[in-house]
């Protein structure tokens, strides 16, 4: 990112300005399907005087065939759950991306072992916000509603599903989070 490379970031929110300040030689494409939260980052973005981030109505369930092999890096924080089609997802990350590309997916660590999963004291939250929330963003747009309870294991079933080859595939999990990194071609 340092010395400029060409970044996507879906689901454009408040991460964008951050990185793109920080890396001002990478150009990043950030986009979302929420054409009034791409107007206000516009907005936010020429206020900030950043010149290295372009904001796009987009669907990440149906990348542009124009962005094929175009992207370095693609950055994916907590959203892929709420997708309404995360496997076509999964599958344009791999398409979007350049050969020994990069991209890090960040979701909620859970098991997608339910038995396994309630024995966590925070499930009971996090049950709570996937079904108010996270599944029924993505049945609403008639979805596959996952929701963020949806668990590693499946995601990284989904991913291999989607064309992911194991190799290209690593996962880092926090207490919170599951890092996913996935290199495309090593």
């Amino acid at each position: 990112l340092s010395s400029g490379i060409n970044a996507e970031y879906g689901g454009a929110g408040r991460h964008t300005f951050a990185v793109a300040k920080h890396f001002p030689n990478s150009t990043f494409t950030a986009f979302d399907i929420d054409a009034e939260q791409i107007e206000k980052n516009k907005t936010k973005c020429k206020e900030l005087g950043l010149k290295n981030v372009t904001f796009l109505v987009a669907d990440f369930c149906a990348m542009p065939q124009e962005w094929n092999g175009r992207f370095d890096y693609l950055m994916i924080y907590d959203c892929m759950h709420d997708l309404p089609h995360p496997a076509q997802a999964m599958a344009g990350l791999k398409r979007v991306l350049k050969d020994d590309g990069l991209v890090t997916m960040m979701d909620i660590n859970t098991t997608s072992h339910m038995p396994t999963q309630v024995k966590d004291p925070m499930s009971a939250v996090e049950y709570n916000i996937s079904l108010h929330h996270c599944m029924s963003v993505s049945l609403a747009s008639g979805g596959v509603g996952l929701g963020s309870c949806w668990g590693v294991e499946l995601a990284v079933s989904m991913l291999q599903d989607a064309g992911w080859a194991e190799d290209e595939i690593r996962v880092t999990k926090e207490e919170m989070h599951a890092i996913f990194v996935l290199t495309k071609g090593k």
